[in-house]
């Protein structure tokens, strides 16, 4: 199986679909904004493809079983709900280029270990991080992630 995206002419990833070894359709996407259709269990390992700028609202949102994703130092937006409910994933890095994480961008990723983030200045919205019982933010020293952390009783470590 392989994985296609839908990415807008802004470079916006809006959503993906299995697909099968000859680019058939096997799934009706990932559940997005639209789309209520995807069988979660599917989509394990995502690399989003280098010439997506963002990911939109709710593209990988209840993803049960999503563990890895590779996210491309061009993104500089993850969008509101983008992970939502994606309780297999355990490590994010956020590239450097990243600017804004939506609300509830990774809410209820329980088993989320830790978010690296790799800027010193990256707008985090409201509850982006929330139910991540056991996370550990690493970002650099005297970034708004350390705030961020601080501000939402999470355990910070800077990097190096």
């Amino acid at each position: 199986m392989k994985v296609r995206f839908t990415i807008s002419k802004d470079g916006v990833l809006e959503k993906a679909e299995l697909t099968d070894e000859n680019g058939a359709d096997v799934t009706h996407g990932v559940r997005g904004a639209t789309d209520e259709d995807f069988d979660p269990s599917l989509l394990t390992d995502v690399i989003i493809p280098d010439r997506v700028s963002a990911i939109g609202d709710s593209a990988f949102a209840g993803c049960d079983w999503l563990e890895s994703v590779t996210i491309p130092a061009g993104v500089t937006y993850i969008g509101d709900k983008a992970f939502f409910d994606c309780y297999s994933l355990t490590e994010i890095e956020i590239p450097n280029g990243v600017t804004r994480i939506g609300n509830d961008a990774f809410a209820e990723c329980n088993q989320l270990e830790t978010a690296t983030i790799m800027g010193q200045e990256v707008a985090i919205g409201e509850k982006a991080f929330a139910w991540c019982d056991f996370l550990v933010i690493k970002a650099p020293s005297g970034s708004t992630a350390e705030s961020y952390a601080a501000s939402n009783s999470l355990t910070f470590e800077a990097l190096a």
